[in-house]
């Protein structure tokens, strides 16, 4: 009985899918020149066949950038970044609570055809402003991001090193490349990171660099007070003020470097944040931390 009822099941599930099919190469052929997005979680529906009509898939409902990028690793196995729909959504997230940074979500959103998904009326001019420059930035890289050739590095799966994912997207010309790395969780006196690119060409000259960010100062806790000429009770308005005016240099990372050494040897990131001190030399690396590099 139970042969016979996984083959009926097996027989229903056909006729779905056969069924689904029709309505949608209806659906297209019908109405051409409307974009049609599927949806691996309303429709269950994230599948080569689907691709032949809907040339994006939403990928889940869970637009958590932690979640994502696992969702994201895994999905690379068989599908092109570019069938890929990626939000970059409120925090704390809607489905974990979970409050990644705003660059995070960007970076991971932006291996995958970018979106925004967020209350434009209630975020701050910082945000508004960064989103601004994020939407550029991906308009110029666009190509790479979603036609280039997705290559993984370390990732969140492995039993070793699982702290960290890396990825790297190449054009097919091998001339440009856009790579990210993230981190889970910060580690004290683990201030070392490096980057590794995948699929360039050995013997061209890359300029590898970063997009240089401000920081809250805010996000630096009560150790404002080891550079403030005057006590700063923290939340307080003073803090606050504070904080409006004054923004934290991140780190600059700019070298000229070949191809093979990209790959095999990787680059040496500057040194992260470890409680000894902070200048523009200092990767602000925190919990779910993560960076664009462009080659």
């Amino acid at each position: 009985s139970g042969g016979l009822l996984a083959d009926r099941q097996g027989e229903v599930m056909h006729r779905y899918v056969v069924g689904l099919y029709r309505c949608m190469k209806t659906l297209t052929e019908r109405f051409p020149k409307i974009l049609f997005e599927g949806c691996s979680a309303g429709g269950n529906r994230f599948d080569l066949g689907i691709l032949s009509y809907f040339p994006q898939i939403w990928a889940s409902d869970n637009t958590d950038a932690l979640c994502r990028a696992k969702m994201q690793t895994g999905y690379s196995y068989g599908y092109p970044m570019s069938t890929i729909g990626a939000h970059v959504s409120a925090c704390p997230n809607h489905q974990t609570l979970r409050t990644t940074p705003l660059e995070t979500r960007f970076n991971v959103a932006s291996f995958a055809v970018l979106g925004y998904e967020c209350n434009l009326f209630d975020m701050k001019k910082e945000d508004l402003a960064a989103i601004k420059a994020q939407i550029a930035l991906y308009k110029e890289w666009r190509k790479v991001l979603q036609y280039g050739s997705f290559y993984r590095g370390r990732n969140f799966f492995a039993k070793e090193n699982g702290n960290v994912t890396e990825w790297t997207c190449v054009s097919k010309d091998k001339k440009k490349a856009v790579g990210l790395i993230m981190q889970k969780l910060v580690e004290p006196n683990t201030q070392f990171e490096y980057y590794k690119a995948r699929g360039l060409e050995s013997d061209l000259n890359y300029h590898f660099y970063n997009r240089t960010l401000k920081y809250n100062v805010k996000e630096f806790g009560d150790l404002v007070n080891t550079v403030s000429p005057f006590h700063i009770k923290q939340d307080s308005l003073i803090h606050n003020v504070v904080a409006k005016f004054v923004k934290v240099d991140g780190e600059t990372e700019d070298y000229y470097v070949y191809g093979d050494t990209l790959m095999y040897n990787g680059v040496k990131l500057k040194q992260s944040f470890g409680g000894t001190g902070y200048n523009d030399e200092v990767r602000y690396f925190q919990d779910f931390g993560s960076r664009a590099y462009f080659m």
